[in-house]
């Protein structure tokens, strides 16, 4: 029996970086709300299976209010909750990581 290789959000996590790294590199002008958004939007899986696996492992995404209400068409559904909270940990890591690049580069155009 082969092990099934399912993507967690921690691999997630470490995808935004990658993503902001190039998003960075390539696009150092663009508004850093937006590159966030696009980074962490993009990564959020959209099939179910995938979503209640990563609720799964990690139930606060499932238990927790979305900051923004849930994703998808809104209606407050388990798995529009648990890819609203994936949204906003993304997000926050994005951030995050724009911030950090920001200041080992030195640039100042993302304030």
């Amino acid at each position: 029996m082969t092990e099934e290789k399912r993507t967690t959000l921690h691999d997630l996590l470490g995808y935004v970086k990658e993503n902001i790294k190039e998003a960075y590199e390539c696009d150092s002008g663009a508004d850093p709300y937006e590159m966030a958004h696009e980074v962490a939007d993009g990564l959020v899986p959209v099939y179910t299976y995938d979503l209640l696996m990563m609720a799964a492992d990690d139930l606060m995404l499932a238990t927790v209010e979305p900051e923004n209400g849930p994703a998808f068409d809104g209606s407050p559904t388990p798995v529009n909750i648990i890819a609203a909270n994936i949204y906003d940990r993304l997000y926050e890591e994005a951030w995050e990581e724009l911030q950090l690049w920001q200041e080992r580069t030195g640039r100042s155009d993302h304030e």
